[in-house]
């Protein structure tokens, strides 16, 4: 692991300042997976020591200085916030946007929530999965349910990645599939459109200068992706776990219908199914975001309380 730090030094691709809440800290850290990839997290811990732990996953492109006012908001509602930036991705190490196993973030995830369970051994955890966040943490969960003693206490969605709006034309759809199969690093480049993410002038002006968003994945990296998203639905029928499966109402990335389905698909007993007008598929460039956070937050305590 290395060695612990206040603050990054730079704000490059930074959605707010990071704060502690009162009595709690704020820090980053890396930690390192079984091949030696180094893995970069945030952390913000609350001064109440059987609060409980949230493990944050971002989605794709993304990193976790998008979502650092996110975590300064619930962690002042009283919630340990754990984020990592996955492997290629941020600043955490490996190739960048390539991957020959999409299994390997679920391994690098199972690493991180192991992590965070031993810092927080009598504390009730959570997972909360935005986008393609969502995929992994649903695998995750189904895989926790089937314990003896399952680890979490609770799974979030938001906006989980179950299906595109965004079409793609067939030649580049079949160049990817043939890429993919033999694990190629050629990049897939596409348009990115930053209205499809946010309407947010200012998220806007600082995602067009941010040099940790990898805007392109290889093709081996979208095929293994799309091998995981294929089957997350039946993924979702073994969650065991209590959820909340959040969408967006102006996110123009995903099928809505689909969330919802998956929310359906949930095996849990205890789920809850919330929308939020107006909000883009990237809610935390959102100003009015507060009540999902607060939302969130009220969610994670009440569980908390039944773990």
């Amino acid at each position: 692991m290395g060695s612990e730090t206040s603050s990054l030094g730079e704000n490059i691709g930074d959605w707010g300042v990071p704060e502690a809440s009162p009595s709690g800290t704020y820090g980053a850290d890396t930690l390192a997976m079984p091949d030696g990839t180094s893995i970069f997290y945030r952390y913000w811990r609350v001064a109440d020591p059987a609060a409980p732990a949230l493990v944050f996953v971002h989605g794709l492109g993304a990193h976790t200085g998008w979502f650092i006012d996110m975590g300064n908001q619930l962690s002042r509602r009283g919630v340990n916030v754990y984020m990592d930036d996955h492997r290629g991705f941020g600043r955490s190490g490996g190739p960048r946007g390539h991957v020959r196993q999409g299994a390997i973030y679920l391994e690098d995830l199972r690493q991180v929530l192991t992590h965070v369970k031993s810092l927080h051994a009598s504390a009730p955890l959570f997972l909360c999965g935005h986008s393609m966040g969502g995929i992994f943490s649903i695998y995750l969960a189904a895989a926790d349910s089937a314990q003896a003693a399952p680890a979490l206490s609770g799974l979030i969605l938001i906006n989980p990645w179950i299906k595109d709006s965004v079409k793609v034309k067939p030649a580049a759809l079949l160049g990817t599939l043939v890429g993919g199969m033999t694990g190629s690093d050629r990049l897939f480049k596409r348009e990115v459109d930053t209205k499809q993410m946010t309407m947010v002038p200012a998220a806007t002006r600082m995602l067009n200068t941010d040099s940790y968003w990898v805007r392109h994945q290889s093709q081996s990296f979208l095929f293994q992706v799309t091998l995981l998203r294929q089957r997350v639905l039946g993924q979702a029928r073994r969650v065991g776990t209590p959820a909340l499966v959040i969408q967006t109402e102006g996110d123009k990335t995903l099928v809505q219908v689909a969330t919802r389905q998956c929310y359906e698909q949930l095996g849990s007993k205890d789920k809850t199914w919330k929308t939020y007008p107006g909000l883009a598929h990237d809610f935390e460039f959102e100003p009015e975001r507060e009540s999902l956070d607060s939302n969130l937050a009220d969610w994670v305590l009440a569980h908390a309380t039944h773990a």
